[in-house]
């Protein structure tokens, strides 16, 4: 008895000593982690997209990497994540401008390094191209929220930011002798200029602008034209062209014909009814271009008078616009000459 009494004691001892030995253990691992250390990221600027490496010393085992301007995360792979170094992307949604990239390990320990972010504004579609003093245009696009200039190119005239969001920026347009430019961006990041082209209307030879220009009359057939101010793209009306016939026409005629050399493109937008037609378009009954008219949508059509000039068109005396079958009301707005 005295012998299984003595077993059982030296068991507990072993027990109580082994636990003691585990917490010391795992007290040493906690109190022997240091706090991670950054001595280089490379590079210390770049654009969404961009890899970058962090150097230091425990790096191991990050949990989160933060661009702390909006706080976006940026994705990283942990196979490329050593004591030493850290492998990641700078986010294309990240902010751009001054800040810091906070790395958190999975105990919570953090590092700051400063970076800077390149988001040069870029612009995907402006509403509309055509413009007048005063004019609204929306631009859709990327890094828009830190916009603080905007500027036609080869002026120093700058549009009215209205408001501006990451992905959006309202402006008003300035009075411009300019025939057409396009729009300089400056935000936190630098500076771009757009591939869209603006149209000013005022510089431009108008067929119809508000109204139908006075050396031009109304030669349509099976198609009553007539001013409407309830839908326009600038100014104070747009034509409401109410087709009453199967392949009705729109037919404007110059009065004092007018010489094309100056010009080097024909512009126009049209909204369509409510369902798709087909539309026949030409310049002295010459060359005809087929339209495809998208319902209830404003829609930008320029072409190059190059197309009318090589056929034989030096003079502009009538515009051509026949509807494909059955009739139907759409409206036109700013049909222009433009150099």
């Amino acid at each position: 008895m005295k012998s299984i009494l003595l077993a059982i004691s030296k068991a507990m001892l072993l027990l109580a000593v082994s636990g003691l030995v585990m917490v010391s253990c795992k007290k040493d691992a906690d109190a022997g982690r240091a706090n991670p250390t950054a001595n280089k990221l490379d590079p210390i600027k770049a654009s969404g997209g961009t890899v970058l490496t962090l150097t230091g010393s425990d790096l191991a085992d990050m949990r989160s990497i933060v661009f702390d301007n909006g706080n976006v995360p940026a994705a990283f792979n942990p196979v490329f994540n050593t004591a030493d170094a850290v492998i990641f992307r700078v986010p294309d949604t990240a902010n751009g401008g001054d800040q810091n990239i906070i790395f958190t390990n999975v105990d919570g320990k953090s590092v700051k390094v400063a970076f800077s972010v390149v988001a040069l504004p870029t612009v995907a579609t402006a509403f509309p191209v055509d413009f007048q003093a005063g004019t609204t245009i929306t631009l859709t696009g990327g890094n828009l929220e830190s916009v603080s200039k905007v500027v036609l190119d080869g002026t120093t005239t700058e549009a009215t930011i209205v408001s501006k969001e990451k992905k959006k920026l309202v402006i008003t347009m300035p009075a411009s002798p300019v025939n057409t430019a396009k729009l300089v961006i400056t935000n936190a990041s630098g500076t771009m200029t757009t591939t869209q082209i603006f149209t000013n209307v005022d510089a431009a030879y108008a067929i119809f602008k508000d109204a139908l220009h006075g050396d031009w009359e109304d030669w349509s057939w099976s198609l009553t034209n007539t001013a409407t101010t309830t839908d326009k793209i600038t100014g104070t009306a747009s034509m409401q062209a109410a087709y009453s016939g199967a392949w009705g026409g729109m037919q404007l005629h110059a009065k004092v014909k007018a010489v094309l050399a100056p010009y080097r493109f024909v512009t126009f937008w049209i909204k369509g009814a409510d369902v798709e037609k087909k539309m026949k378009f030409n310049l002295n009954w010459t060359n005809d271009q087929t339209l495809t008219i998208p319902p209830n949508v404003w829609t930008y059509y320029k072409f190059d008078l190059s197309i009318f000039k090589n056929a034989g068109v030096a003079e502009l005396e009538t515009f051509i616009m026949q509807i494909n079958d059955d009739p139907k009301t759409l409206l036109f707005d700013n049909i222009l000459l433009v150099k």
